[in-house]
């Protein structure tokens, strides 16, 4: 027997048996143990992924696209962002005044066919950032912003003098009502009421709103009511897009003074100025009116396809109809106490019909260590605008009663027929024009070094395309067709020399007003008004960002102003009648600054103000030689506005405010001597105002009180500037939020 063999026999079997009684035991263990009883699963609430909504740009209904723009770094930062709001109090204390100074016929004014621009030279008008071209008037904006100085290299849109966007209120995420109220001393009242809710949850929002005013005076029989209806959804289709819809309608009912008549000495003397004497008169009397309905319905869409894409598109309807009764009257003439001329009545219809389409497309990128904004935009408007003005012929002139053709003022006939056309036969007015506007915009934005430096470049193309008929008896032209094309440019630049504490900016641009006049000889359109400028600039904040300065220096010129042709019916150098009417000569220069400042003395007391000067002077007029060289009529050189505001800490007077604001204009000229006017010029003045508030909780409601008084130490603009209804005005107000 092999005794090796036999040992590694013996050892594999008892490996064997040890694996085998291991396994048993572990059986029978395991045999032994309690079954394991699973628990019941836990059930967790569903996760939401979300955004924090700390920013107070972000709006939940997905439209606040623009506003959150302005604060969109690398572009923006928060000095550029401090620029973004409406023009503050002291801005618009002055460009009131302003308007009252530039004396536009408050009858065009109010009916729409005539706006004052306050700048001096064409400023674009947006509506919530989509174009106006064609649209006279906007309905119900909520603010105004100006996209100029540090703002134009965060847009990308640029124009000399800024760019107005007029901001109209949409639906907000939480349910709120308001309601408001106001009376003054001038005779004014108004009413205004709205609300909004969510109508789904985190899916749809909705606003309304109503309001009504009236006012009476200050001349005799002058009183103006309006009502306006507005509305607006706005429903969030996904994260990535929303839609708006929103519908506004105003109308009103008025007979408005068109201010203070006009005098000469004699028949044959020059116009002197406005006669003082006559200040509540109206030339007008009770049996004129405007009569005016205007509607616009919109729909307007913002999303987000990509990270990098966002779209923007809207679309417009615009519908407005103007009915109109006036009165032709000339000066009044001292040496015979009427006025000159024969007075007689005339009725006016102008509706108007636009439609309005744009799209933008921004695309964003980082390319050669920078940030980009790639900005596409093409706009269409298209304008259909009837103008009727008809008057009595002969005939019916000399049927009138002589004292309502040679007009006595301190014994008036106020007699007028009846409007029908069948009386009113003379035709003065009786066209139609459809205008087509074409706008593409290629714009580029660039931030470097994290938005240190932004700079901006864009090209914009016009093309008008204008058709008239003329269906006047014996019209020259019945139907005139023309077209023309204009290319504008903007760049700017904002460089951060301190985070949060300066910056500088320089924007150069151009733009152009698309002329619409036809020459009464040649049968073309009239050349484009164009601008082109240049503005530089400093914007911080100091005092531990309790005082803000902005400063500016700009200079823009005018060209191409359509002015009549000197030799146009010239019996020598236009014998063979061969003259235009019209010429492309005029030329304006301006050149200037401002400084605007707000701060904040203590945490309960605020001033803010602006200081400006403006040197506007005519550098080529063919029609008015005499203004070459001499300052723009009706545009002070200097002007100031400071806006002083205390509001009481907690306490026994908290919610309690007050306010005192000053206004000065320097002096201007409103005429220049001519051949039928003599020099006429206004002295420099200074207007005070107050006013208080109050403000309280009653549960979710808050209350608000607030009293005001304009022209407060009662200066006598009659009789320093022919201002009729300046005087010191006493208002109250009251509003409820819940």
């Amino acid at each position: 027997m092999n005794l090796g063999r036999a040992t590694s026999s013996s050892a594999l079997r008892a490996l064997r048996c040890g694996v085998v009684l291991s396994l048993v035991a572990t059986t029978g263990a395991v045999a032994q143990l309690k079954p394991v009883v699973e628990p019941p699963p836990v059930v967790m609430d569903p996760l939401v992924v979300g955004v924090l909504r700390t920013d107070e740009h972000y709006d939940e209904t997905g439209m606040g696209g623009p506003a959150a723009e302005l604060s969109d770094p690398p572009f923006s930062n928060d000095l550029v962002s401090t620029s973004a709001d409406e023009e503050d109090d002291a801005s618009a204390a002055v460009n009131a005044e302003m308007q009252a100074i530039a004396a536009v016929n408050p009858i065009d004014l109010a009916a729409g066919v005539s706006r004052v621009d306050v700048r001096g030279f064409p400023t674009p008008r947006l509506r919530n950032g989509f174009t106006q071209s064609g649209i006279p008037e906007i309905l119900n904006p909520e603010r105004t912003e100006i996209i100029q100085g540090p703002l134009t290299p965060v847009t990308g849109r640029g124009a000399p003098g800024g760019i107005q966007n007029f901001v109209t209120p949409r639906p907000r995420t939480k349910a709120y009502g308001r309601l408001s109220a106001s009376a003054n001393t001038g005779n004014a009242q108004s009413l205004r009421f709205e609300t909004g809710a969510p109508l789904v949850p985190r899916k749809s929002w909705y606003r309304l709103a109503a309001s009504w005013s009236h006012k009476d005076g200050p001349q005799d029989f002058a009183h103006r009511d309006t009502r306006s209806l507005s509305g607006s959804l706005t429903v969030r289709k996904s994260a990535a897009a929303s839609f708006m819809v929103q519908v506004d309608y105003l109308e009103m009912d008025a007979n408005i003074a068109p201010g203070l008549p006009e005098y000469r000495p004699t028949r044959t003397a020059k116009v002197a100025g406005p006669y003082r004497e006559l200040e509540t008169f109206n030339v007008a009397g009770p049996n004129a009116g405007l009569r005016k309905r205007v509607a616009s319905a919109s729909v307007h869409y913002e999303g987000q396809p990509t990270r990098a894409l966002n779209l923007r598109a809207g679309v417009q309807a615009f519908m407005r109809e103007v009915d109109e009764d006036r009165w032709t009257t000339g000066q009044y003439l001292l040496d015979t106490q009427v006025f000159g001329g024969t007075r007689e009545p005339q009725h006016f219809e102008q509706p108007l019909k636009a439609f309005v389409a744009q799209a933008d497309a921004t695309l964003r990128f980082v390319a050669m260590g920078a940030d980009h904004k790639l900005l596409a935009s093409v706009a269409h408007s298209l304008v259909d605008y009837e103008r009727l003005q008809r008057g009595l012929d002969a005939a019916g002139r000399n049927a009138l009663p002589a004292d309502v053709r040679t007009f006595d003022p301190y014994a008036p006939n106020f007699f007028r027929p009846t409007y029908d056309p069948e009386l009113f036969r003379r035709v003065i007015t009786d066209r139609s024009e459809t205008t087509g506007y074409t706008t593409v915009v290629v714009s580029e934005r660039a931030a470097f070094a994290h938005g240190r430096l932004v700079a901006t470049l864009g090209l914009r193309s016009d093309f008008v395309a204008f058709e008239l008929e003329d269906r006047r008896p014996g019209a020259v032209f019945s139907t005139v067709k023309d077209n023309t094309t204009q290319t504008t440019w903007h760049a700017g630049a904002n460089l951060l020399v301190s985070p949060s504490r300066l910056l500088l900016f320089a924007n150069m641009s151009t733009a152009f007003q698309p002329s619409t006049r036809v020459d009464a000889r040649t049968g073309q359109l009239q050349g484009n008004d164009t601008t082109r400028g240049v503005e530089l600039g400093a914007k911080g904040l100091f005092l531990d960002r309790r005082l803000n300065l902005t400063a500016l220096a700009y200079a823009f010129a005018n060209e191409n102003i359509s002015r009549r042709n000197p030799l146009y019916n010239d019996p020598i150098l236009d014998a063979q009648l061969t003259q235009p009417e019209l010429v492309g000569a005029g030329e304006e220069e301006f050149t200037g600054g401002s400084l605007n400042f707000r701060g904040q003395v203590t945490p309960q007391w605020t001033l803010s103000g602006r200081a400006a000067y403006a040197r506007a002077v005519t550098t080529r007029s063919p029609d008015l030689p005499e203004e070459e060289g001499r300052a723009l009529t009706r545009i002070p050189r200097y002007n100031f506005s400071l806006q002083n505001r205390y509001a009481f800490p907690a306490g026994p007077w908290q919610g309690l405010s007050m306010g005192l604001g000053l206004v000065y204009l320097a002096d201007y000229v409103h005429s220049y001597e001519s051949a039928s006017r003599d020099y006429l010029e206004y002295p420099a003045y200074t207007l005070a105002s107050f006013n208080a508030g109050y403000r309280w909780r009653q549960g979710k409601r808050e209350h608000a009180l607030g009293l005001t008084c304009a022209n407060l130490l009662d200066r006598d603009l009659l009789a320093s500037h022919a201002r009729v209804g300046a005087g010191r005005e006493l208002g109250v107000n009251y509003s409820l939020r819940y």
